[in-house]
């Protein structure tokens, strides 16, 4: 994993924005610890900070093509390369180094744009066709590197790993997005494409950009998309751990130490048996408690199943204290505001790793949404059945249904009983009904499940400033959720949705900005294209969005996993982060009054108060959440002024 920038102008790169991409480069160099690359043309100049994990000595960058007039730069890791790199060599391709990141331009010479479907991996890149004048950018197809642009004054084009660059830079004016912040308040985080900064984007997962003279400005292009996946039959415990096997040997490969960030827990007890079974280097188990030990302090469940697997652990405690006292490192650490308190404990983690000498760290990220852990997916599964069911439902149901609040009956239908039977229990009749009166029957219902978004709608109305106030709706953030793809069920369109926000937005986004912080490579085998594609195949021909979840994965993996493990009631990642909360909103609460948000008209002067002290306006969970909130993006706000500041002296 590396940091990667760069600059595109049609006509030619000025001498300022050279010096812009310089600026960037040393931005990032926490990414990328072990080394830098450059490379200019007249019209690009690519810049590259390495963390080295595979060819130590040979794999600086930018690597070349067969034609030296192919040049690129990559973050992350192609865990196929070996046998893409035995396929070129067949051919007569003349690779000069071990790299995994080499394939891709030598893929690029023979394959054009279609190289990309060859690729397994984490990675985001940007590829120079000197012939053709032409700058390709691309992201892995479930996002797991970030690649973000923005555009210059004098037309030139900003690309970088991550936004402190592009602000270090000195190009790109620190303008918050109001729009944005308002669905960073509903959801604690920006979806993409979007970010916190004005004219600041995201590229999407599954991605490219092609820019050219004639093109100097496109439209990014969708490469890869979920709902384009086939149907698939077969078994599906055969299917799902020949996929987790197969991900598994590629995924291990390192020239360096590796580690397992474990809970005890089911997913990461999978990966970190994967890792122990496949990987040729020293495995060590990293787990995270608190201070006094609660009952959810999950280090001795982790350490009983590292003992099992016959590799050592490491454990790392975390205290109020230390979340107070490490909040402005955690808030810079995290790349844009993600509003996960549990973040510190990611962090801690991976700071462990880095001063235990492990560069690449593997994380169970993706299993709960990818096989319907969440209770409340497979409710939203339920409610949004119930929108569209004809009339004849169950009696018992109708009558249970009935008992709580007077409902049509086709919205007491077959479908929803069936849920009712195979989801563990009736919904609440009534918070449903409402959301299915109040729901745009053009969206998907999916966020509103998890979180009480009217209570937070009517919250974030109450504390917006001027800039913010006419954007403060529910039905403005609820943009970031569109409609089914015409055909497709369900199941896809809200195993999409999940995989595009909540998955990549808060657990994919968190395992590669603090692991890259402490210049230490993470890598999820759950978030592995194939395994995601043949689970929502699978979906389509056979239900596995039933309670308690993942029956396909705990049939698949029963041979390797204990039964104390396997069956262990689902508790969730769970640190004190309500404790934490409060502490930070006592420790630094007064900060918002008049601070840089209530300036730029996101809080009203009244709004911050209502946060910084307690009152009886909201209740207290859902006021310690919003101030959070405002917390992360007021330090963050913060922090990117003074890179701009910086970056204004240097030029």
């Amino acid at each position: 994993m590396c940091g990667i920038a760069g600059a595109f102008h049609s006509d030619r790169l000025s001498v300022p924005a050279i010096r812009a991409v310089r600026r960037m480069q040393g931005a990032l160099a926490r990414r990328g610890p072990d080394g830098e690359g450059w490379f200019q043309d007249r019209r690009v100049a690519l810049a590259h900070r390495r963390l080295s994990i595979i060819d130590l000595s040979g794999g600086a960058q930018p690597l070349c093509g067969q034609d030296p007039a192919v040049v690129a730069i990559v973050n992350g890791e192609i865990y196929n390369y070996i046998e893409l790199r035995q396929e070129l060599v067949a051919a007569g391709a003349g690779l000069r180094t071990r790299s995994d990141s080499e394939v891709m331009p030598f893929l690029y010479e023979r394959e054009g744009d279609a190289f990309v479907h060859r690729l397994r991996g984490a990675y985001a890149a940007a590829i120079w066709d000197g012939r053709r004048q032409r700058l390709l950018l691309l992201r892995d197809r479930l996002g797991e590197k970030p690649l973000l642009y923005a555009a210059g004054d004098d037309g030139t084009v900003y690309f970088a790993s991550e936004i402190a660059a592009l602000v270090a830079s000195g190009t790109i004016p620190v303008e918050p997005d109001p729009e944005a912040i308002n669905r960073y308040f509903h959801f604690r985080f920006v979806p993409e494409p979007a970010t916190p900064l004005r004219g600041v984007r995201k590229l999407q997962a599954g991605h490219l950009l092609a820019l050219s003279p004639e093109s100097p400005w496109p439209v990014p292009q969708r490469y890869w998309n979920v709902s384009a996946v086939p149907s698939l039959s077969g078994n599906p415990v055969e299917i799902v751990r020949a996929d987790l096997e197969d991900i598994g040997r590629i995924i291990v490969r390192s020239d360096v130490p590796v580690g397992v960030a474990l809970s005890g827990g089911l997913d990461s007890s999978v990966v970190a048996s994967l890792a122990a079974r496949y990987s040729a280097q020293q495995v060590t188990a990293f787990s995270v408690g608190y201070e006094g030990r609660p009952a959810y302090d999950e280090r001795r469940d982790a350490g009983a199943f590292a003992a099992h697997l016959g590799i050592g652990m490491v454990e790392v405690e975390l205290a109020a204290g230390d979340v107070v006292s490490g909040f402005e490192g955690l808030v810079a650490d995290m790349g844009e505001p993600i509003a996960d308190a549990a973040g510190s404990s990611y962090r801690a983690v991976m700071r462990a790793a880095r001063d235990a000498g492990v560069k690449v760290m593997f994380q169970g990220q993706g299993a709960d949404e990818l096989f319907w852990s969440y209770g409340w997916m497979r409710q939203a599964l339920a409610e949004n059945r119930a929108r569209e069911a004809g009339p004849g439902a169950a009696a018992t149901l109708a009558s249970s249904l009935r008992s709580k609040v007077r409902l049509p009956a086709r919205f007491v239908s077959r479908t929803l009983a069936q849920w009712a039977v195979e989801g563990g229990g009736l919904v609440d009749a009534l918070s449903m009904y409402r959301r299915l009166r109040q729901h745009d029957p053009g969206q998907v219902l999916f966020w509103d499940v998890a979180r009480p978004m009217d209570r937070i709608a009517a919250a974030v109305a109450d504390l917006a400033g001027d800039a913010m106030r006419p954007l403060a709706t529910l039905k403005q953030a609820r943009m970031a959720f569109h409609g089914r793809v015409p055909g497709e069920s369900w199941e896809r369109a809200l195993v999409r949705h999940i995989l595009a926000t909540y998955l990549l937005e808060n657990g994919i986004s968190q395992a590669d900005r603090y692991s890259m912080a402490a210049g230490v490579e993470a890598r999820l085998p759950f978030v592995d294209y194939r395994l995601v594609e043949h689970a929502v195949g699978l979906n389509d021909t056979q239900a596995d969005a039933v309670a308690p979840g993942k029956r396909w994965l705990r049939a698949a993996v029963a041979q390797d996993i204990p039964e104390w493990v396997l069956n262990r009631p689902k508790r969730g990642f769970s640190p004190p982060t309500r404790e934490w909360v409060a502490a930070l909103v006592r420790a630094r609460g007064e900060s918002l009054v008049g601070g840089a948000m209530v300036a730029a008209g996101l809080l009203s002067e009244r709004g911050a108060r209502s946060l910084a002290h307690p009152s009886g306006r909201f209740d207290r969970g859902l006021r310690d959440q919003l101030a959070y909130q405002a917390l992360v993006l007021e330090q963050w706000f913060g922090g990117m002024r003074a890179l701009a500041a910086g970056a204004r002296d240097a030029v």
